[in-house]
């Protein structure tokens, strides 16, 4: 996460699809033109007026709390016909641009997500129903399921980790068994198995070392626990490679095409990579193809699992069906 300063890709171009404009540098005239997409120059702005403005937001957003306003830039993005400052949710890539590779002197549009270390962690995967993973009860020994459900918010502190914490103690005293029976969305399943057929048995168990122990939250750590575990049974010389190939994968679909509920083609809408703004300011890129074990070992370094809405998506409820017992656990990964 250092800024290597000789290594560098030069913005010729950046263009905001919603306003069908570009916004083109010329360093000759230290000028950034406005165009139509037809190329007409509909207007221009001095380039000092940008760093001027990025240098004042930078301060601002430092200093600020909550949410807040900042009226000078308002009226810079006014002036530049930029309203819409976010992309939508289920997109993932947040702007497209045109730059160019020094060593083969050729310009090519890409786009790029945005992660900021300036304020809240960002997300890579969003909790929502579609992330809910469903696992089923067996009892081996007479158990009162009640004990379980009355482990909760009213009697307990972090009563979510209690009961996951309960539930495996009596996994390994041989009081119950669990296992895994699905997602709650069978388009998530698809998603995930097409990047590895066992993946949502992986993250099944994942899921369920990160509810049931306090403290691990990390990809990185998680991953290593379950390749101690092997639960696939792989030969020793691969099992790394395995397991910590595909959670990497996940993460990438997850920032850079995946979307949970619908239906993926394997193929990212993210061209580009992944572009992190920096306390400093700095701004770093990871690029999909040119850093490409860089930007692997950033990801899995750099992400973890997040408890979401407990109420919202029914997360750890122990609940009756058709006389057998389930719970839901549900997958969140966030920046760390």
């Amino acid at each position: 996460m250092n800024k290597n300063i000789e290594e560098y890709y030069p913005i010729l171009k950046v263009i905001r699809d919603e306003i069908k404009r570009n916004y083109v540098r010329s360093q000759e005239k230290n000028i950034v033109q406005i165009t139509n997409l037809e190329g007409e120059v509909l207007r221009e702005l001095d380039s000092d007026d940008f760093i001027k403005i990025s240098d004042l937001l930078l301060n601002e957003i430092r200093v600020g709390k909550n949410t807040f306003e900042i009226p000078i830039l308002e009226k810079f993005l006014n002036g530049l016909e930029i309203i819409q400052f976010k992309s939508p949710s289920q997109e993932k890539a947040d702007f497209n641009m045109e730059i160019l590779d020094l060593k083969t002197d050729i310009s090519k549009y890409y786009s790029f997500s945005i992660k900021s270390e300036l304020g809240s962690k960002a997300t890579v995967l969003n909790a929502s129903k579609a992330t809910n993973f469903v696992y089923k009860i067996k009892e081996i020994e007479p158990i009162n399921i009640m004990e379980l459900n009355n482990i909760n918010k009213e009697t307990t502190n972090k009563w979510l980790k209690a009961r996951l914490s309960k539930i495996q103690e009596n996994i390994n005293n041989k009081i119950l068994e669990v296992s895994f029976v699905r997602t709650h969305s069978k388009v998530f399943s698809s998603n995930l198995q097409l990047i590895d057929s066992k993946l949502p048995y992986i993250i099944s168990i994942m899921l369920m070392d990160y509810y049931a122990n306090e403290g691990i939250s990390d990809i990185k750590s998680l991953t290593e626990r379950i390749i101690a575990r092997n639960p696939l049974e792989i030969s020793q010389e691969n099992k790394t490679l395995f397991y910590k190939s595909n959670i990497i994968e996940l993460i990438k679909s997850a920032t850079f095409g995946m979307v949970p509920n619908k239906n993926w083609d394997k193929k990212y809408s993210v061209t580009g990579g992944l572009l992190t703004v920096k306390k400093s300011g700095d701004v770093l890129c990871h690029h999909i193809f040119y850093s490409k074990e860089a930007l692997d070992e950033y990801l899995y370094r750099n992400t973890q699992l997040e408890t979401a809405s407990t109420s919202r998506y029914g997360t750890g409820s122990i609940y009756n069906e058709n006389g057998e017992y389930y719970f839901t656990l549900n997958l969140q990964i966030r920046m760390k």
